[in-house]
């Protein structure tokens, strides 16, 4: 009987200590996950608001654009998928409510021969315009428009 009782007291030690260490570990993961939740939702954030609904390349090209603006040099892009008409880019916006409400939210930002198609506009926007999408609520997402070519490999096929 004595060593029952040992046992079962035994038990109780190593349960408290399990306890105690599954309590120290949830309150630490708790604190990671506050970090973590605060530290992403800063990171969207830009002094221009939320960037979430512009496409990397998009935040890539604008940065080279103001690099290149900065250096006093001509802006060039390597990226033979984004279309670049003067210091425009030619993107697809998609709206998150009325279609004519983003519409004209991008042509006040400058952007040209602006067509929509269900809930995506697309037209030239300037690329010196790129961050202050962020700020429109009509947005929902926005990308560089794709090029695509429908070529074969130029030789007649039999």
């Amino acid at each position: 009987m004595g060593r029952i009782l040992a046992v079962r007291a035994n038990c109780r030690h190593y349960s408290f200590r399990y306890l105690t260490s599954l309590m120290c570990r949830l309150t630490a993961l708790s604190i990671m996950w506050s970090v973590l939740a605060v530290g992403s939702g800063l990171a969207g954030l830009d002094k221009d608001g939320p960037v979430e609904k512009i496409s990397p390349e998009l935040l890539a090209l604008y940065d080279a654009y103001l690099e290149a603006e900065r250096r006093g040099i001509p802006f060039s892009t390597s990226d033979p998928l984004i279309r670049i008409v003067d210091d425009r880019v030619i993107v697809d916006a998609t709206a998150s409510g009325n279609v004519g409400d983003l519409e004209a939210d991008l042509k006040a930002l400058g952007t040209r021969g602006t067509a929509s198609a269900g809930r995506i506009v697309s037209g030239q926007l300037p690329i010196s315009a790129i961050r202050a999408l962020a700020n429109l609520q009509s947005l929902r997402f926005v990308r560089a428009a794709a090029s695509v070519t429908h070529g074969g490999t130029g030789r007649k096929q039999p």
